[in-house]
């Protein structure tokens, strides 16, 4: 059996080269919606 994990796919017209997704959160934090550098801070941490 192969694993799909880092397959490409196909969602509503968009193509992602892999199927690892992290939900969004702490988007309190945002200034006017927008990403600040408390958020590239912590999605760093993810990766």
């Amino acid at each position: 059996m192969t694993s799909s994990l880092f397959q490409p796919i196909t969602l509503g017209g968009l193509t992602f080269p892999n199927r690892i997704a992290v939900a969004p959160m702490c988007q309190y934090s945002a200034e006017d919606g927008s990403a600040s550098d408390w958020h590239l801070y912590h999605w760093m941490n993810l990766a």
